[in-house]
């Protein structure tokens, strides 16, 4: 194949060089037009038959070298098991959440080492405990898992020692957990998963059979637990990243987006379901925060918005959905509440920060007022942005109507 491959490259450069110099020869002579014609239509012939000579050789040379690459491919694909692991990491990255992360991760493993059952557990804020964050496997199930202190069991025990535990017979695991989950099981395997040397999670193994071989099983889990550690601490910070981008971070509340993605989101059960699904929103500001701002600082400034934060989500339900919005604004999806819900929402958050001082000094507390805004489906608006809107506009009402005053500030004076 190869001189073949080089006799096209030939021909092609040779009468690349000869046509234009026929043509030229061609167009000036005294031929009729007709012979004219018929000589330039034998030259641009011959050169695309050598053209699409050429291109037959230089396909048939890449097809033979496809084929022939893939053939010396295939062995070493199946003799790699890590291969899909690998593949997970290319392909996904981290783009994939944890929760999905896991369950991938889980199935690839369990391609590579057949098991019954695996679970990712999480340390707490001072890593002395872990508790099983996922579960996947027929042999388990997350309500049959408590938390365990660091050190005790193979999860707890890996966690501390950065190493592979593996509990052949499941005598350790058994006695020292005593989990229902592993009731079925005869054998299980920690697997530490670490970033520059520090462990941030554990994902366990649960075998249904025992295990004899742990000097080989200990490799494979080696391998296996250094492939899945970037996928697992990529999922990680997904989950910080969309939680950042929706998480307001001087109050720890939901931000603006999030509050509208909530709000379209009933609005539109709302839609559905007509006057058997009532819904009002709420904004509210802090009267004078400016001045208290500029009375106090901005720092007690800041308290204050997180002091009312927490005031306000203790006067709500459970279902209610409380976020900042912008400046000293908080927006509040109310579901299933229609205008009275609502206004006695408003009562009880009133009432909430009239009982609750905040402490602007060891000597000084204040008491905070708001300025309501409410608005409810239908009657105020039928998409969201119409009932924040109207909400809005009620707020800017309710300031006219407001006392001059404005906090009750509280002083004791100590000698």
């Amino acid at each position: 194949m190869e001189p073949r491959f080089h006799l096209a490259h030939k021909l092609l450069i040779l009468f690349g060089l000869m046509a234009p110099a026929l043509t030229f020869v061609v167009a000036v002579s005294d031929m009729s037009m007709g012979m004219k014609t018929a000589w330039l239509a034998s030259i641009s012939g011959v050169y695309a038959a050598i053209c699409g000579w050429a291109y037959y050789r230089f396909w048939d040379a890449e097809r033979s070298s496809a084929v022939s690459t893939r053939r010396s491919a295939a062995p070493a694909e199946a003799v790699d098991p890590m291969t899909s692991l690998e593949e997970a990491g290319v392909f996904f990255g981290s783009s994939l959440n944890p929760a999905d992360t896991f369950r991938l991760v889980s199935a690839r493993v369990r391609d590579i080492v057949p098991n019954s059952a695996s679970l990712l557990l999480v340390p707490n804020a001072d890593s002395t405990r872990l508790s099983v964050k996922y579960v996947d496997g027929a042999d388990a199930e997350p309500e049959t898992f408590s938390e365990i202190e660091v050190g005790v069991g193979i999860s707890g025990m890996a966690f501390l020692s950065g190493e592979i535990e593996i509990d052949g017979d499941l005598s350790i695991e058994r006695f020292a957990l005593g989990r229902a989950g592993f009731a079925n099981a005869k054998a299980s395997a920690a697997l530490p998963l670490k970033h520059e040397g520090e462990v941030f999670g554990v994902m366990q193994l649960v075998f249904a059979e025992p295990i004899d071989r742990r000097d080989d099983l200990r490799v494979t889990m080696e391998a296996i637990a250094e492939r899945i550690s970037p996928l697992f601490l990529g999922a990680r910070a997904v989950e910080r990243s969309l939680s950042g981008a929706l998480t307001d971070p001087l109050t720890d509340l939901p931000n603006e987006r999030a509050f509208f993605m909530v709000l379209e989101n009933q609005v539109a059960e709302s839609l559905r379901f007509g006057d058997e699904r009532p819904l009002s929103v709420l904004m509210a500001d802090i009267k004078g925060f400016e001045e208290a701002n500029r009375a106090f600082g901005h720092t007690t400034g800041d308290r204050v918005l997180k002091f009312a934060g927490e005031t306000i989500r203790k006067s709500l339900r459970k279902m209610d959905f409380l976020s900042r919005a912008a400046g000293d604004e908080f927006a509040i999806v109310l579901p299933t509440a229609g205008e009275a819900t609502a206004k006695e929402v408003i009562e009880r958050i009133r009432s909430g920060l009239a009982s609750a001082a905040f402490q602007v000094s060891e000597h000084e507390t204040i008491r905070l007022w708001l300025h309501f805004g409410s608005a409810s489906f239908p009657g105020d608006g039928e998409t969201a942005e119409e009932l924040v809107q109207a909400a809005r506009t009620k707020k800017q009402e309710s300031k006219a109507e407001a006392p001059a005053q404005l906090f009750f500030v509280d002083k004791e004076y100590v000698n």
